[in-house]
């Protein structure tokens, strides 16, 4: 998936938010079948995905959901 857009429109940021969401369910499934530390990272990486564009919404950028 592509990287967090930080100059995004605003309305893009729950489609990024779902994207990541759906990235984060099967990181957690691959995750869930093979324990390694490439799942955990991904994990790991699709969460601070999500923290990143939560960071956006609470700085002002948002859009009606």
């Amino acid at each position: 998936m592509d990287a967090l857009r930080t100059h995004a429109a605003p309305d893009a940021l729950p489609v990024e938010f779902d994207l990541a969401r759906l990235d984060l369910a099967a990181a957690i499934a691959a995750q869930r079948r093979r324990d390694t530390p490439d799942a955990r990272r991904q994990v790991a990486d699709c969460r601070a995905r999500i923290d990143a564009i939560l960071d956006s919404w609470n700085a002002g950028v948002r859009a009606p959901l």
